[in-house]
């Protein structure tokens, strides 16, 4: 650090950009042994072949060594044997050699065959090609091997590192480690796996030492300051389990770490960059599954794509996976002008090449979004936006009501105008038999999405799953900050659970069922099995380095108004199997004819601004008949209108072909 802080004081201008005259020398360098190595080859696989006839060959074989030399360090060219950082040396860098020394051979052979005059018998090269693989790869390898022993003089300063996991992640790191160990400032000094087969193996010369029992062993007798977990394929109870256990062993005296899960990793590849302290993602993951991205290149590539509530949590993860099917262009509408700005700049930067519409505006108003859809043709709509927070939407059903209820209405009505040939609404489990104002509408909304009139050939579906970790409004953030600030984290019921999945898989699932094709159907995504929320507090407050009810007291406030103490996905059954695994369809249940949604829907949003708060309730549960809300009487609530007030100005809209009256 020293060298290079100099480096920078004395040359800021130039500091980090290439170095031409080093480059050239270490080039020569390369070039002039490896002349000597051809050199070597050449004529010590004539010695071989003919040990007592030698001097006979020895003019022969001397007058045309340039022309092998020429050809091999040209073939060594052409294979960018003289681009590749020798001390980081591995398995790539063989296949190199290989190919290189092959190819230079065969290169001598065809020089040799064009001059025509001296063609020596064929197992002349065939020892030429082994003794320069060998000399060759000796030659490179003894790099690596002189600045790893340099490392190991220094061994006991840096800090030491055990990886917990020796399969293809645990391999990762360790090489990679072993080729920054300067960098980074660490050692490895080997693997804990629980699989009994590996103990007593190595991993690039790090022992597997065994299984857990041993951790605590290895630990003291190595001085190890972190465990690496590095495990991308564990599901969420594995991951529970073995970070319980190295949580009890070392009550924090060593560091944790681990590498993200599969859909984090980037090209499935786990580097040192990449660990990060453990989180509450990690013991919640799932195993990972193979999805075909086929499927969405195939229903994305060169055509207009629109996703609504493209700023939100989900809208903006859909923008950053639709970007990468390469679609035509990407129109982000958003009502919110800072959560779309953040996402336009992300994408722009991202994807410089791809068309970025953004349209900041109300899905709901009528006329923009029909010239949005006019401007911009989109064939595939994504509609994310949506009013989501349950008890915001209690003290303002009416909020929720003109914005989930309206702007699907109107989303919808005007993609099936354009003949859209997909419309996928993203929905939430709080819409089976609902206890909130937000889980009505959204079931208002889904209903909507399912009786709209559309071109044969359209098709609309619906996508409904829980919650998304990390998502604004959820439990998660705001147990964390909780526990930062506060010391104190408030958990509505001891019994309450929730359904949780990454934000990255959920878009993933949402991306494969828009490729399905069975309309008016509602998918629902395999939420795996649902999570206590007291349970949660407990692992994020153990993950902060802290003891639950010592360092952090847990408090519970009791159910907020339209809360319910668990969620449901299926309002009959368990639905049936898609072609897609994690992907359920169900039709759910058709408890209302469609003249009688429309009708009462009229009358809903006609007078939604001049009802009484019970009156407003009672005309969404003639909509959704099994909404059951359940809601305190506020201190807002007493001073709603009473409906005498004087009647709101109103618009004139379209929902199942039927002139309706909104109040706005």
């Amino acid at each position: 650090m020293e060298e290079i802080n100099n480096q920078i004081k004395s040359n800021p201008e130039n500091f980090g950009k290439p170095n031409k005259g080093h480059y050239l020398r270490r080039i020569l360098i390369l070039i002039c042994i490896d002349s000597s190595m051809i050199s070597i080859a050449y004529l010590g696989a004539f010695l071989l072949r003919y040990p007592g006839e030698f001097l006979s060959w020895m003019d022969s074989a001397v007058s045309y060594l340039p022309v092998v030399i020429a050809s091999g360090i040209i073939a060594f060219g052409s294979v960018r044997m003289y681009r590749t950082l020798w001390r980081y040396a591995s398995i790539d860098a063989m296949i190199i050699i290989f190919y290189g020394t092959l190819l230079a051979v065969l290169a001598s052979v065809v020089a040799l065959v064009v001059i025509g005059k001296f063609v020596p018998h064929w197992s002349i090269f065939i020892t030429q090609w082994m003794i320069l693989f060998l000399s060759i790869g000796a030659s490179r390898f003894s790099i690596r091997f002189i600045r790893l022993m340099g490392q190991s003089r220094h061994s006991s300063t840096r800090r030491r590192i055990l990886i917990y996991g020796a399969g293809d992640a645990g391999e990762m790191i360790s090489r990679d480690t072993q080729q920054k160990a300067t960098g980074h400032d660490i050692k490895l000094v080997g693997f804990i796996d629980d699989d009994a087969v590996k103990k007593s193996l190595n991993i690039h010369g790090a022992p597997i030492f065994g299984g857990r029992e041993v951790v605590r062993d290895v630990v003291d007798k190595n001085n190890v300051e972190e465990i690496v977990v590095a495990m991308p394929t564990l599901d969420g109870r594995q991951m529970r389990e073995i970070i319980t256990f190295l949580q009890k062993e070392f009550n924090g005296s060593v560091k944790l770490r681990t590498v993200p899960g599969v859909a984090e990793l980037i090209d499935g590849k786990a580097t040192y960059e990449q660990l990060r302290s453990i989180d509450i993602s990690d013991l919640l993951r799932r195993k990972p599954i193979e999805l075909d991205i086929s499927r969405v290149e195939k229903l994305l590539k060169g055509k207009s794509v629109l996703v609504s509530g493209a700023g939100g949590s989900i809208g903006s993860e859909i923008c950053r996976q639709a970007a990468i099917c390469q679609p035509e262009k990407l129109v982000l509408f958003d009502i919110s002008e800072p959560n779309l700005y953040l996402i336009l700049d992300e994408l722009t930067v991202t994807f410089p090449q791809l068309q970025i519409k953004p349209i900041v505006g109300d899905i709901s108003h009528r006329q923009l979004t029909e010239k949005v859809f006019a401007t911009y043709d989109p064939a595939v709509v994504f509609h994310a936006a949506a009013y989501k927070h349950v008890p915001l939407m209690e003290q303002n059903p009416r909020s929720a009501i003109r914005n989930n209820i309206v702007g699907t209405s109107v989303l919808a009505d005007v993609a099936a105008a354009h003949g859209v040939e997909k419309f996928v609404m993203i929905s939430t489990d709080k819409a089976v038999r609902p206890t909130s104002m937000m889980g009505a509408t959204k079931r208002i909304c889904e209903m909507l999405v399912k009786a709209q009139k559309h071109e044969q050939g359209s098709v609309f579906s619906v996508v409904r799953f829980g919650n998304v970790m990390g998502s604004s409004g959820s439990v998660i953030p705001k147990f964390e900050r909780q526990i930062k600030n506060q010391g104190l984290v408030t958990v509505t019921d001891p019994e309450v659970t929730r359904f949780f999945m990454l934000t990255s898989e959920a878009v993933q699932l949402v991306l494969q069922a828009a490729t399905l094709n069975e309309d008016d159907a509602i998918y629902i995504l395999d939420m795996g099995e649902p999570v206590k929320i007291f349970d949660l507090a407990r692992d994020m407050i153990r993950l902060s380095g802290l003891k639950p009810d010592i360092d952090v007291k847990i408090e519970f406030t009791g159910l907020r108004d339209g809360e319910k103490l668990y969620e449901e996905l299926y309002h009959v059954g368990v639905g049936k199997k898609t072609a897609i695994e994690k992907i359920w369809v169900t039709n759910g249940p058709n408890i209302i004819e469609e003249e009688d949604l429309a009708s009462d829907l009229n009358d809903l949003l006609e007078n939604c601004y001049s009802m009484t708060r019970e009156e407003l309730y009672a005309s969404v549960a003639r909509l959704v008949p099994d909404f059951k809300p359940y809601h305190k009487r506020t201190p807002e609530a007493k001073h709603e209108p009473s409906g005498n007030g004087s009647k709101p100005v109103s618009k004139i809209i379209s929902v199942e072909e039927k002139t309706v009256q909104i109040a706005v």
